[in-house]
C-alpha cells in the first residue's frame, strides 16, 4: 500500500499523466453515453437476469452465466445504489473497471518505456478504441474481464522481470481470479506458462513446480464454482461447451471478410502504428522482443471464437497496444507531433463509432 501511494502522491510526476488519463476517460464516458443508445444483447440480458437470481429476485437461471459469477456478482452489487435499476448496475460497474483499466494499462506500458509521458499516450489510444467505446461502456460483460485480462499481463510481465515469489502468486491470484469473470483469462494463463517456460533464472525442475502450482490454483477456482454449481442446477463446463458449438455458422459470421473487417476495427487507424513498430521491431531491446514474442501465440486464439466481432478479439489489442507505443517512439521525438498522432488515431476510432451503424449496412 505504501508503494501505491507514493505512486499517486500530489508530488509524484506519475499523477499528471493519471490525471490526463482519467479526464479523458471520463470525457469517453460521457460522450458514449450521451450521445450514442445503449444496446440491449443476449449476454446483457443473461447477466442481469443472473444478477437477479444473485440479488435474491425471481431472475431467471443461466446455469452457464453462474460459472463466472463475478460480472453477475458486481451488478447485483451495484443495483442497490440505483433503487434496484439493473441496468445502472452493469453501467456503473462497467464504468469502474473502465477507469481502473486505465490505471492499469498505464502501469503496463510503463513496463515497455522510460517515458511516462508516450505510456499515456498508449493508454490514451487503448481506452478510446472502437471495442471499448461501442462494447465495454455498453451494457456487456466485457469491461471487467478486459480489466483483469491487462491486470493479469501486467502481474505476468513484471514477474517475467522479476521472477519473485511475490510476483508469482500476484500473477496466479489475477489469472485465476479472471477466469471467474470471462474465459479470456485462459490466455493470459498460457502467456504466463510460456514465461514459466522461458525465464531463465530458475532450473526445470522449479520451472514445472510453479506451472504446477499456477495450474492447480487455477483447476481449484474453476472445480470449485463448477462444482457449486453442479450440485445446484446439475449444469457443467461439458454444457456450455456444447452449447457454444450449436451456433448457426451463418450467425458466426466466420468469413475471412467479417475476421479482417473485425481484426481492423479492433485498433482502426492505430494499426499504423502497430505497423511502425513491427518496422522497427529490431530497435526494441531484447527482452522486450521475447515479451511480445511469448505474448502473440495466445493473442492470436481470438481465431478460435465461436462468434467474429471486434468486442470478442480485443484480446489481441493489449498486444498491439505495446507495439503501438514502439511505433510511436519510433516515428518521431517531438511530443507535439506524437500528440497529434494519438488525436488522429483517436478522432479515427470516434468516426467509426458514430458512423459504424451505417457503413455496417453498405459492409455487409
Amino acid at each position: 500500500m505504501t508503494g501505491v501511494k507514493n505512486w499517486l502522491a500530489a508530488d509524484s510526476p506519475h499523477i499528471r499523466f493519471v490525471c490526463v488519463i482519467l479526464l479523458v476517460a471520463a470525457l469517453n464516458v460521457f460522450v458514449r453515453l450521451s450521445f450514442l443508445p445503449l444496446t440491449t444483447s443476449t449476454d446483457g440480458d443473461t447477466y442481469m437476469s443472473s444478477a437477479q437470481l444473485l440479488s435474491g429476485d425471481n431472475g431467471a437461471v443461466f446455469p452457464g452465466r453462474l460459472l463466472k459469477p463475478l460480472a453477475p456478482l458486481g451488478i447485483a452489487l451495484f443495483a442497490p445504489l440505483f433503487h434496484g435499476d439493473f441496468v445502472a448496475g452493469v453501467l456503473a460497474l462497467n464504468i469502474l473497471c473502465y477507469f481502473l483499466l486505465a490505471i492499469v494499462m498505464y502501469a503496463l506500458l510503463l513496463l515497455f518505456t522510460t517515458e511516462r509521458f508516450l505510456a499515456m499516450l498508449g493508454t490514451l489510444v487503448f481506452l478510446s478504441t472502437y471495442p471499448i467505446l461501442e462494447y465495454g461502456l455498453n451494457l456487456y460483460s466485457e469491461m471487467g474481464a478486459w480489466l483483469l485480462f491487462v491486470a493479469a499481463l501486467l502481474g505476468i510481465v513484471r514477474y517475467y522481470r522479476d521472477a519473485s515469489w511475490k510476483n508469482f502468486f500476484i500473477a496466479t491470484a489475477t489469472v485465476a481470479g479472471g477466469l471467474l469473470w470471462k474465459e479470456y483469462s485462459v490466455i493470459p494463463g498460457i502467456f504466463f506458462g510460456l514465461v514459466l517456460l522461458h525465464e531463465s533464472t530458475h532450473t526445470w525442475k522449479e520451472k514445472i513446480a510453479r506451472i504446477g502450482i499456477l495450474g492447480t490454483c487455477s483447476a481449484v477456482t474453476l472445480g470449485s464454482m463448477a462444482l457449486l454449481i453442479y450440485l445446484n442446477y446439475h449444469y457443467t463446463y461439458v454444457d456450455w461447451i456444447r452449447e457454444a458449438a450449436l451456433v448457426d455458422p451463418t450467425q458466426s459470421q466466420r468469413h475471412p471478410y467479417f475476421i479482417l473487417k473485425s481484426l481492423f476495427a479492433v485498433f482502426i487507424l492505430g494499426w499504423g502504428l502497430v505497423l511502425a513498430g513491427l518496422v522497427n521491431w529490431r530497435s526494441m531491446s531484447h527482452r522486450d522482443q521475447w515479451t511480445l514474442a511469448l505474448l502473440f501465440p495466445p493473442s492470436m486464439m481470438f481465431l478460435l471464437w465461436t462468434f467474429v466481432s471486434s468486442r470478442l478479439y480485443y484480446i489481441v489489442a493489449p498486444l498491439l497496444a505495446i507495439l503501438a507505443l514502439h511505433g510511436l517512439r519510433s516515428l518521431t521525438e517531438s511530443r507535439l507531433v506524437q500528440v497529434c498522432i494519438v488525436i488522429a488515431i483517436m478522432s479515427g476510432s470516434y468516426a467509426w463509432l458514430f458512423a459504424s451503424g451505417t457503413l455496417r449496412i453498405f459492409l455487409q
